[in-house]
């Protein structure tokens, strides 16, 4: 998770927070801060090995972005008797590549696996994603020790994704049609187009993404006038070359090219688990975002950061994980409360008393546990604590997190007497 620069004020030094977060929880277990112009890549062994300690069990799953997927990190996870879920990029697996696995699905010769979620009540159930998985042997160098591990490759398409990447690469054709063609046409104001102009259209294709789908064929007409001789200058003609751009769409190309569209390479190394498992647990990756959200927003508020010694900074990042693993226990335990007596959260939105949730965010729960208030106030040398009075809600949600139900009772019980005043007058 960067922070810096880039993201937050031009002014301020970049940091980078690494973190190993428990799923489903998603609770930070291991965050590290190091300056933000060191590589990410070298981050991840350590932050797996950190997780592994703490955790004390083999057996689990580290799912991660293209970065954690990278083979020597793979090889180092399945030779500690762990998995890895993540996707492949290009570099570890070309687009040709993909596009020969891919080829038997293309020509009907291979069937999918669907996962499949319940849709709205009495509809049935909705297509989530489809795809099929092939093993394969690997090898990798581990701390100078070769292991050896069989993996899988799960190719998946989203349903949702795929449509989405469509109207992208459409919208990329667009721009680069009008590119030349627009230029090429007669307004006024405008000046016409030069050749020097034209040797800029494969460039276009490239920065659109659309190499080897249109096609600019230009077609160059002359056009003579006669020039009257005038104050000593001899008539002449003069020649000037008109060019027209015709752009043209190769849609065999395009169309072999938007059926690969939606489609993505996963790794793996647990051959017990099916298609439905890997895809739901590698879009449970949204936790970590909800974190770096919080970590930049409030609670508990990251940015901006007026330090400037190392240690300082580490220190604060470090302390903020500390709250942040508070907000997120304080989240989740309410979750899963209501999810295993199936209920849902009501009186919690200010001013929308008939509003429910299954999911309250913790700064929900917070806004709701905010109006509870004590007063101390004192009547002829007597002290006395005000509790104001727990609403419905706010006793459940004490009961929720396993708190009595007389918390704030025994608070105001144990309320510290102020000491007497011994100054002379």
């Amino acid at each position: 998770m960067p922070f810096g620069h880039s993201t937050d004020d031009p002014t301020r030094p970049q940091r980078t927070i690494a973190a190993a977060i428990l799923d489903p929880l998603g609770l930070p277990l291991i965050t590290t801060v190091v300056p933000g112009n060191r590589p990410d890549d070298p981050l991840y062994l350590p932050a797996l090995r950190a997780a592994k300690n703490a955790g004390g069990v083999r057996g689990r799953t580290f799912v991660g972005g293209g970065q954690m997927a990278a083979h020597e990190t793979r090889g180092a996870v399945a030779s500690g008797d762990d998995f890895y879920l993540g996707p492949l990029s290009e570099s570890q697996l070309r687009r040709a590549d993909r596009d020969t696995l891919l080829r038997p699905v293309w020509d009907g010769a291979r069937p999918l696996h669907r996962v499949e979620r319940p849709g709205p009540e009495g509809q049935g159930t909705d297509l989530v994603a489809e795809g099929f998985s092939i093993d394969i042997a690997l090898t990798a160098d581990v701390a100078g020790k070769e292991v050896s591990w069989t993996g899988r490759r799960w190719l998946v398409r989203s349903v949702a994704y795929a449509p989405a990447r469509g109207a992208t690469a459409d919208r990329h054709l667009a721009t680069a049609e009008a590119g030349p063609g627009e230029r090429a046409t007669r307004k006024q104001g405008r000046k016409r187009l030069s050749e020097t102009e034209l040797t800029a259209a494969d460039a276009i294709l490239t920065r659109e993404g659309v190499t080897g789908l249109l096609t600019y064929t230009v077609t160059a007409t002359p056009t003579t006038r006669h020039k009257r001789g005038y104050a000593g200058r001899p008539e002449s003609d003069e020649t000037t070359m008109s060019l027209a751009v015709q752009v043209r769409r190769n849609e065999g190309a395009i169309q072999e090219k938007k059926r690969a569209l939606g489609w993505q390479v996963y790794a793996s190394n647990d051959l017990t688990r099916g298609l439905a498992h890997g895809v739901w647990a590698y879009r449970g990756q949204d936790r970590m975002e909800n974190d770096r959200s919080r970590l930049t927003g409030r609670p508990p508020g990251l940015t901006p950061i007026d330090l400037q010694d190392e240690q300082r900074i580490a220190g604060l990042v470090y302390l903020l994980s500390v709250a942040l693993r508070i907000l997120t226990l304080t989240e989740w335990v309410v979750r899963e409360r209501l999810r295993q007596t199936g209920e849902k959260l009501h009186g919690a939105y200010a001013g929308q008393a008939g509003r429910k949730t299954a999911t309250p965010s913790a700064e929900l729960l917070l806004e709701v546990m905010k109006t509870i208030g004590m007063r101390a106030i004192e009547v002829d040398g007597q002290q006395y604590v005000l509790l104001s009075p727990l609403t419905e809600v706010q006793k459940k949600l004490l009961t929720r997190w396993g708190l009595p139900a007389d918390l704030y009772e025994n608070v105001v019980r144990n309320f510290p007497k102020p000491p007497r005043n011994t100054s002379e007058p």
